[in-house]
């Protein structure tokens, strides 16, 4: 296989998710980042109700957007993947518990997604979206 290297910015939310992920499934971030591209890479699409979820973001208000760009994970769903992180290097994880993992890694996906094309639909609509960027990186 012919590879091409490149160099990306992450915010750091994302960054963290990612690093969260390679540790639970024992990679490191680079290997991590291409396991998720290559993983997309191979689906015909996204699943089905993120990518309905999608679609739907174009019917919103102004309002709505600038509300669906800002949705976070729960602290909850933060803490218990953090759990299973470190159950992971502990002790391993059952099929339950990589199940889990799988689930909460979706709805990591599901609110990234809704947030990435809330704001681009937000700047397409002229908006200022840098408040989004600063939140972001915080």
């Amino acid at each position: 296989m012919n590879l091409q290297t490149i160099t990306i910015t992450l915010p750091a939310p994302i960054y963290r998710r990612v690093k969260q992920r390679s540790q639970l499934m024992q990679r490191s971030v680079a290997e991590e980042l291409v396991a998720v591209v290559i993983d997309y890479s191979q689906r015909d699409g996204l699943a089905d109700d993120i990518e309905q979820e999608l679609a739907q973001l174009d019917l919103l208000t102004d309002r709505e957007l600038w509300q669906a760009a800002q949705i976070t994970v729960s602290r909850d769903k933060n803490e218990y993947m953090q759990e299973l992180v470190e159950k992971q290097q502990r002790d391993g994880l059952t099929t339950e518990d990589n199940q889990q993992a799988q689930l909460l890694s979706h709805s990591f996906n599901r609110v990234m997604l809704v947030r990435a094309k809330s704001a681009a639909l937000l700047k397409k609509r002229g908006f200022d979206i840098s408040p989004l960027i600063t939140e972001t990186a915080k």
